[in-house]
């Protein structure tokens, strides 16, 4: 079976118009019978986030936990994965890539450079993880190749079926071929460049992120959320968006620090780190 790639073009062309659901309701059929093969992350996994200190978000003022995690729900403004007022906890799995993902970072800005740690293990689905993308993002490593019982970087790996596959789906699956063309298109517009006036573009990309969460039948489990290539980092790094109730649960504050950039150049950044705190006092404010 060749992709037909015409609904995509359809839905598109009419994203002004249409709703997130609706765009689900028209993909469904395509995941059907699809699987992917994702990792599972063993308990201390490391994640990073970084936050760009300003006029609402400063030291002298206090920082609490609740400045560094997912943003409150009225705060939350949509997102490659998310919905408005649905937030996420975007991080990276490489302290290099926070520095990319903070938009437009400059000589002399200064960041609170947070570090986490899961404390159970992490059942997370992937999109982007294809030779096209990471072709188009220049990126300069293979594709991670995650097979059942394969070790990447310490961590576990299963092949599981997407959320929405019965049983019964997953036992009249696609040949791999199949899959290739289906995910690949998936990948190719999750990925897409959404600019500052094309916000509608967020509707797609989160409708294909919606539809890799849920429950994984054959673990009885809930995905934790979703791992895709860093696209700043030029596909080099790894983001995740975590869903609110694995964070809360499962992972936990380890450290925050204070850093200024002092160059910028093409690829990479020169920074100084200026302070460091682990424990919040009686307020609840970081204790620098």
């Amino acid at each position: 079976m060749t992709m037909d790639n015409s609904l995509f073009d359809e839905i598109n062309a009419n994203l002004r118009a249409l709703e997130i659901d609706e765009i689900k309701k028209r993909l469904e059929p395509l995941i059907k019978g699809m699987t992917v093969a994702s990792p599972i992350f063993d308990s201390g996994a490391f994640l990073y986030r970084a936050r760009k200190i300003g006029s609402a978000f400063r030291k002298e003022a206090g920082i609490k936990r609740s400045d560094l995690i997912y943003p409150p729900r009225h705060l939350a403004r949509a997102g490659r994965l998310n919905r408005n007022g649905q937030p996420l906890f975007y991080c990276s799995m490489h302290k290099e890539s926070v520095f990319f993902e903070v938009q437009d970072l400059q000589k002399g800005d200064e960041v609170i450079l947070t570090l986490w740690k899961t404390k159970n293990r992490m059942i997370v689905n992937n999109i982007g993880y294809t030779e096209y993308v990471f072709e188009q993002l220049g990126a300069k490593r293979s594709v991670p190749q995650w097979h059942s019982g394969s070790p990447v970087r310490g961590n576990k790996q299963e092949t599981l079926a997407l959320s929405t596959i019965p049983q019964e789906a997953i036992n009249v699956a696609l040949s791999h071929d199949e899959n290739r063309d289906v995910r690949e298109a998936l990948s190719q517009y999750f990925m897409r460049s959404v600019g500052p006036m094309d916000q509608d573009s967020y509707k797609l990309t989160t409708a294909i992120a919606e539809l890799h969460l849920g429950k994984v039948v054959s673990l009885n489990e809930e995905f934790a959320g979703v791992l895709y290539p860093s696209a700043r980092m030029w596909g080099n790094g790894d983001n995740l968006a975590l869903l609110p109730w694995f964070v809360d649960m499962h992972v936990e504050f380890r450290k925050a620090v204070h850093v200024r950039i002092d160059e910028r150049v093409d690829t990479q950044f020169r920074v100084t780190y200026l302070d460091s705190a682990n424990k919040f006092d009686a307020d609840g404010n970081l204790i620098w």
